[in-house]
């Protein structure tokens, strides 16, 4: 297979990028390839019931920024939606698709279809619209946890991240707001991303791993 050179990861929020396919993008920047990075949202984080802020605009910004910096991404682009709000329709579908053209995509990373997040559920059919041309396409896992879902995952693809798993956390632990939103629920978000890293890395035989299901892949 030829080496992947345009690589887009596509995460609704600051952060499902990071925690889904962190160390993967850090192996692709290592190996010498463009990483562009998409977020579909660009607006503060408010609980969807009690109306509390969770992170300011100002603090998705320098969250990005740091991680951003971190892992070496080629660009990064945040489109115009709202937290909570993702849309899949001709908007969301076009603005994608453009940037698609513009960084010449050979490779794509997005939201498995069977996540519990709408906002997530709604950026994977909306990157599957744009991303028909795209030769290779696969999906992360949802974050590591307490989601419930119907569909479980069931990786076809791995790839090995024991020497990228720090930068991967490290890049994740970028999103303070994030880590702080699920500790005061009680859940570790770094420990479970470092658990969830050496279980797929026990089925892939290696010590850390990240896990994807298969769209498509042109040989």
């Amino acid at each position: 297979m030829s080496k992947i050179k345009n690589i887009m990861v596509v995460g609704a929020h600051p952060d499902d990028v990071e925690f889904g396919v962190g160390g993967t993008i850090a192996k692709h920047i290592a190996n010498g390839d463009k990483v562009h990075m998409i977020v579909m949202t660009n607006t503060e984080s408010v609980d969807g019931t009690t109306g509390k802020t969770i992170r300011t605009k100002t603090q998705l910004e320098e969250e990005i920024h740091n991680s951003v910096q971190i892992l070496g991404c080629t660009t990064q682009n945040c489109l115009p939606f709202k937290d909570l709000h993702v849309p899949f329709n001709f908007n969301s579908i076009s603005k994608l698709e453009f940037l698609i053209k513009k960084y010449n995509i050979d490779t794509i990373y997005t939201h498995w279809e069977g996540d519990a997040n709408q906002d997530h559920i709604a950026t994977f059919k909306t990157t599957m619209s744009a991303a028909r041309y795209v030769p290779n396409v696969y999906c992360y896992e949802q974050i590591p946890i307490s989601r419930l879902y119907t569909n479980t995952f069931c990786p076809d693809y791995y790839v090995n991240i024991t020497n990228t798993i720090e930068k991967k956390l490290k890049a994740s632990r970028a999103h303070i707001s994030q880590i702080t939103k699920y500790k005061l629920t009680g859940l570790d978000v770094e420990e479970n991303l470092e658990i969830l890293a050496r279980f797929r890395g026990v089925q892939a035989k290696c010590k850390y791993a990240e896990a994807f299901k298969i769209i498509k892949t042109v040989w």
